[in-house]
């Protein structure tokens, strides 16, 4: 069986090198890097790598990571739909992360050798393949690595735009694990570089992340953690 389409979505600004060693280490494992910036200065140039990247440049100041993911996910959707493919894979990655190589192709065959629709990387060491499908918190080692992750993309799940910063990614897998599933898959982990640098740096990114927890609450009944 052929293998699915694969697009790596990346939202990101201002963070050219990094990014460049992100996509450096995806676009040989996928047929498309969509990269969503958010009007970074000097704008991103991805000529270098032959027309397997495209960038879509937002201006969205404060910054709506739910929506800048979900404009990937939609250009991801209607590439699919371009090529006339059923089963097509969403890599979700920050422009931080570098992915190690057969990433892709493990974390895929994973998810889909079971009925998850969304399955992410054991960042913490462990050996067990785990279904998780119950929509409630899970040991902190075992919940989605929100930076990078894969959505089984004719499943047609979104992030939710009403949590704008934070906690989204813990609403997808919680909305996954009702769905079919969501797959924490050990042995690949990936190496991300700067965990909350940008919220650390922006006192109203860690207002916002406060609100989205109750966001979170009010929407689950409960917190993720």
């Amino acid at each position: 069986m052929n293998r699915p389409y694969r697009a790596a979505v990346i939202p990101t600004r201002d963070r050219h090198g990094m990014l460049a060693d992100c996509i450096s280490s995806v676009v040989d494992q996928v047929d498309t890097v969509l990269i969503i910036d958010n009007q970074s200065n000097p704008p991103i140039d991805v000529w270098s790598w032959h027309g397997n990247v495209i960038s879509r440049v937002i201006h969205m100041d404060p910054p709506n990571i739910s929506a800048l993911w979900n404009e990937g996910l939609e250009l991801a959707a209607i590439g699919a739909t371009l090529r006339g493919v059923g089963q097509w894979d969403a890599v979700v990655l920050n422009s931080d992360v570098i992915v190690p190589p057969g990433w892709v192709d493990t974390l895929s065959e994973a998810m889909r050798s079971t009925t998850a629709v969304l399955a992410y990387p054991d960042q913490c060491g462990g050996q067990e393949q785990i279904l998780h499908t119950k929509a409630e918190p899970v040991d902190l080692r075992q919940r989605i690595t929100g930076y990078a992750y894969m959505l089984r993309g004719e499943a047609g799940l979104r992030l939710d735009e009403s949590m704008a910063w934070w906690y989204s990614d813990d609403s997808l897998d919680w909305e996954a694990r009702e769905k079919g599933g969501s797959l924490l898959v050990p042995g690949i982990p990936v190496q991300h570089r700067c965990p909350n640098e940008s919220t650390e740096a922006r006192p109203e990114l860690q207002a916002q992340a406060a609100r989205d927890r109750e966001t979170f609450i009010a929407k689950h009944g409960k917190a993720p953690h």
